[in-house]
């Protein structure tokens, strides 16, 4: 069984434990990540407030994969797309804050966010020579800040 086929058994077998109904998808399009993307009518409740829920059902189920395996397997646990849409939003954020960087030349300081959003910001805006991306702060208030290059 490969590592795919364990995650997707191991996000099925937590939903049943969990008396919720879904169908679970394992999306490997992107070569750094796999996506395990479960369809469900309960989405609501698995993703929670600003998807406090899905990330911990998300480290929950990375710790029980890696249990089986015997090594660390990465991969996002999303739902009903939730996280993908959330990318594509921070991928347009970046775009507009580097835009707003260059056509001004000041600093600007995002909000803070958790460390897999950081990340989205820093790869979309890391082939642009122009700007220099930092992340400041510490635990929950840790945030990016994008600079021109002078």
């Amino acid at each position: 069984m490969d590592k795919k086929d364990i995650i997707k058994e191991t996000v099925v077998e937590l939903l049943k434990l969990m008396n919720f109904e879904g169908d679970v998808f394992i999306d490997d399009f992107d070569k750094d990540n796999i996506i395990v993307n479960i369809q469900t009518d309960q989405a609501g409740f698995l993703i929670g407030q600003a998807g406090t829920s899905l990330d911990a059902l998300q480290c929950i189920a990375r710790t029980l994969v890696n249990k089986k395996v015997d090594e660390s397997v990465k991969f996002i646990l999303d739902i009903n797309d939730y996280r993908r849409n959330k990318i594509d939003i921070l991928k347009d954020l970046a775009k507009d804050i580097a835009d707003q960087v260059l056509s001004k030349r000041v600093a600007v300081t995002l909000h803070p966010m958790p460390a897999y959003e950081r990340r989205i910001i820093h790869l979309a805006l890391v082939d642009n020579s122009q700007i220099n991306t930092e992340s400041i702060g510490y635990q929950s208030e840790r945030r990016i800040i994008v600079r021109p290059i002078k």
